[in-house]
């Protein structure tokens, strides 16, 4: 959004200001005076050196997340069935075609039931892993935003391999677009499924930290309780019904809302 400074203009009408009569001071308390404000001066730093406005790395990573979730962005999101809507009355609005309609993005949704970054959903191929999915995306956009959501189809993989692919994945994703703003979305299973997602989320958490990707956390953050999951539960008991999926959009969107709203600078006095 761009701001339109105005400047108001002086008028014509305003009566002319009577200045005081100034009284003459004797020349020695004039001299006294002039000493004491120079002494002054020297005690005090200038305003150039005293305090200067510096802009953070936190706050320049908020400003570029700021202008890649803006309206009408470009947005690639990669995710598994809660991505695709599995659990929806439709089977086809997930949390993802949710987010996208709210924030009016311009989105591609590259997403498959099963996957995750490592599992493929399909014995002996890596096509339709997190990475090579993105691989074959550079061939198609340039995104100004990069999702990266899941994966609890990761959960029969040791903690290392996952955390070691979570990191190359996404260092692919900078390495191919590197003007654009990449987060990670961990698992979002409702309760109790939640429960048996806690060292999939440390993992990928730890990768994304590797590579200085933010994440966001819906099982620490608590997103999903014993209570509020019964309300958003498909009935298939493991993915989310339409009103899961928008409370889930919702989360995330005021997640990134979160991390674009960074001081815009601090200032440093001397």
């Amino acid at each position: 959004m761009s701001w339109r400074n105005r400047r108001a203009r002086a008028g014509s009408d305003h009566p002319a200001v009577q200045r005081p009569r100034r009284s003459r001071l004797p020349l020695v308390g004039l001299g006294a005076m002039a000493v004491g404000v120079a002494g002054l001066l020297v005690l005090l730093p200038s305003v150039s050196s005293a305090c200067q406005p510096t802009v953070s790395p936190r706050s320049e990573s908020a400003v570029r997340t700021a202008s890649a979730i803006a309206t009408g962005s470009d947005v690639l999101i990669i995710g598994d069935s809660y991505s695709t809507g599995v659990g929806s009355s439709s089977g086809r609005q997930g949390w993802a075609q949710d987010l996208v309609s709210d924030r009016r993005w311009d989105a591609t949704i590259d997403a498959y039931p099963g996957t995750g970054y490592v599992d493929t959903g399909r014995p002996s191929t890596s096509y339709y892993s997190y990475e090579a999915r993105i691989e074959r995306m550079a061939r198609r956009m340039t995104p100004d935003l990069v999702i990266v959501q899941g994966s609890q189809n990761d959960w029969l993989v040791d903690a290392a391999t996952l955390q070691a692919t979570v990191e190359r994945t996404l260092r692919k994703v900078q390495q191919q677009w590197p003007n654009a703003t990449v987060v990670a979305l961990g698992p979002s299973a409702p309760y109790p499924r939640s429960t048996a997602n806690s060292g999939i989320s440390a993992s990928v958490a730890a990768g994304a930290e590797a590579v200085d990707v933010p994440y966001i956390d819906a099982l620490s953050d608590g997103w999903f309780t014993p209570s509020n999951s019964r309300r958003y539960v498909s009935d298939d008991g493991g993915h989310l019904d339409d009103a899961g999926y928008q409370y889930l959009a919702d989360r995330v969107s005021a997640a990134l809302d979160d991390l674009a709203s960074a001081p815009s600078g601090d200032e440093h006095c001397a």
